[in-house]
């Protein structure tokens, strides 16, 4: 597909049910619209690319309480278009980092697009929907931890703390609806990032992280994940679980990859992998 990137390329809103959106940013990362009774949860921001908030009001016009998963770029770069968020504040480091930086966007439309969304023009065409650097001032957020909760009106989410993928990744549980926002947590391909003297630590709180899950998976079905196709089963919980638990007590081994942008040791299993000493 050829792009005039003079203009704008749309993106997809998928209706999961009835009260629940999925936006594609791109092809890129996923966030959600969850509407309650009074309010509507906006889960993630996307990268930045565009103004949020019209994607979102083609929805509801209901005021938004913006949730974040994790602190990475591609799940907060679109605040610019909200005066405040809910976040865990052991991510606090990466927001600062990730959030204000206009060359991190465009290196991760350039380093991603190619691969989530080929096609001509198409990476001029998201570089040009970037915010100014004058546009991307801290912005406040709510500290969040386990067990608080959002009320929506008639819909709760419940906060739980995923940390693995980032210090501070947390997922949010619908029960009313059976639905699981995990963000980095769970998806088709997960990262835990390679460290200097190892990582080992980090893939152990992973997996207490996916543990927890998977003991309260009785109250959702679905996932609604970060990134590419937007609903799992809950069944990839296990996969994931299995996956941590046999590369901690040596029973599983992945191999050494280079992949697009990812490199490092990966493991594969149901259509799932997890890259536990990546570097991307």
């Amino acid at each position: 597909m050829v792009v005039d990137t003079k203009s704008k390329i749309a993106k997809k809103i998928t209706r999961i049910n009835e009260n629940t959106w999925h936006i594609s940013d791109y092809f890129l990362d996923n966030y959600y619209v969850a509407v309650g009774d009074e309010y509507a949860a906006l889960i993630d921001t996307g990268a930045g690319i565009g103004t949020i908030i019209d994607d979102v009001r083609k929805i509801t016009h209901k005021p938004i309480k913006v949730l974040l998963t994790h602190g990475h770029l591609d799940h907060l770069g679109g605040m610019y278009a909200f005066e405040e968020a809910y976040m865990h504040p052991d991510d606090d480091h990466l927001y600062r980092e990730h959030y204000p930086s206009v060359a991190m966007r465009k290196w991760y439309i350039e380093t991603r697009t190619p691969i989530r969304f080929p096609g001509e023009g198409h990476v001029e065409a998201l570089l040009e929907q970037l915010p100014e650097e004058k546009d991307l001032s801290l912005f406040p957020y709510k500290p969040i931890k386990e067990g608080d909760t959002i009320d929506l009106g008639n819909r709760v989410l419940e906060v739980y703390e995923t940390p693995g993928h980032s210090p501070g990744h947390v997922s949010y549980l619908d029960r009313t609806n059976r639905l699981l926002f995990s963000g980095d947590t769970i998806n088709d391909s997960i990262i835990i990032f390679n460290k200097e003297g190892g990582n080992r630590k980090d893939l152990e709180i992973y997996q207490k992280s996916i543990q927890k899950l998977w003991d309260v998976s009785d109250a959702y079905d679905t996932l609604l994940v970060g990134h590419e196709n937007p609903t799992m089963d809950k069944a990839v919980v296990k996969d994931y679980l299995e996956l941590a638990t046999g590369i901690l007590d040596g029973t599983l081994k992945g191999n050494y990859e280079e992949i697009g942008f990812r490199k490092g040791e990966v493991i594969r299993q149901n259509g799932i992998e997890l890259w536990y000493k990546c570097d991307a």
